[in-house]
């Protein structure tokens, strides 16, 4: 009997200690910070060894929370920043950052699960509108020497940013890369900018084909030019020469046959066949 109840509690020991467990795996480039909230006893808080890859057993009543380790991007989209002449532009930008590897711990005690948007994510979308402020249309949708300075510019006033926040409290995140990319036009602007688009167009039509009447008009003139020279040269009236050049441009016809009737003699007659 005596037996019977060792085996009865070591069993129900067993099953106490494997329900009240539970796993905490983080993938390769993960890092998995415990926190622990004892029920009866002992000290809670934040476990400042991080769990890497791998499966750590824990107790029910201790959560975890799981960091990238690896190049973060953070997608930040702004909408209507306004250029230096007040023209409202959107733009897609990027982010990119990374936790120190086994800082993970001292990241969620110093600044919280949400650091980049409690902490970084205001302070990018002012210096992002800042520098877009003081740039043309023109240059922010296509001169890629200035865009890419706004990106150096940024990205340091961002990682001393990061280096000051450090002062107060360790902030270990690495700022990689800012991208703000080409400015891309609200649909008012864009719409605007296909009429203009379409007004310089037509306006390049107008003068291509003005173009071409006068290029015709002096072709014309130098034609008119020969003929006149070509009937003086010889010796026709006008009307003999209008003549002339009617039979011309009858006999070039394909198929054309032609009787003309020379001088006032009915029995002078030629016949103009093709």
């Amino acid at each position: 009997m005596k037996k019977f109840l060792v085996v009865f509690l070591f069993a129900v020991v067993a099953m106490a200690s494997m329900t009240s467990c539970h796993g905490v795996r983080p993938e390769a480039d993960e890092e998995a910070v415990l926190i622990d909230k004892p029920w009866f006893f002992g000290h809670g808080g934040i476990d400042m060894t991080p769990v890497q890859t791998g499966l750590t057993w824990v107790w029910w009543s201790t959560s975890s929370e799981t960091f990238k380790i690896v190049p973060f991007k953070h997608q930040v989209d702004m909408n209507d920043l306004f250029s230096d002449d007040n023209t409202p532009l959107d733009f897609h930008t990027i982010i990119i950052t990374q936790i120190e590897k086994g800082k993970s711990p001292i990241l969620l005690q110093n600044y919280g699960v949400d650091w980049f948007n409690t902490n970084l994510y205001n302070y990018y979308c002012n210096l992002v509108r800042d520098h877009i402020s003081q740039h043309s249309p023109f240059d922010l949708m296509s001169n890629r020497a200035i865009l890419n300075d706004i990106d150096s510019k940024v990205l340091k006033q961002m990682q001393d940013y990061v280096a000051k926040l450090s002062k107060e409290k360790e902030f270990p995140v690495i700022v990689r890369q800012v991208t703000i990319g080409q400015a891309i036009p609200n649909n008012e602007q864009l719409a605007e900018m296909n009429n203009t688009a379409k007004a310089v167009q037509a306006k390049q039509t107008q003068e291509r084909e003005a173009e071409v009447q006068l290029a015709r008009e002096k072709a014309e003139r130098q034609r008119a030019k020969a003929d006149k020279a070509y009937r003086e040269e010889l010796g026709l009236s006008t009307q003999d020469f209008i003549s002339l050049k009617w039979i011309e441009t009858i006999a070039a016809k394909q198929g054309a046959n032609i009787d003309v009737l020379v001088g006032g003699n009915t029995s002078q007659m030629w016949n103009v066949r093709r």
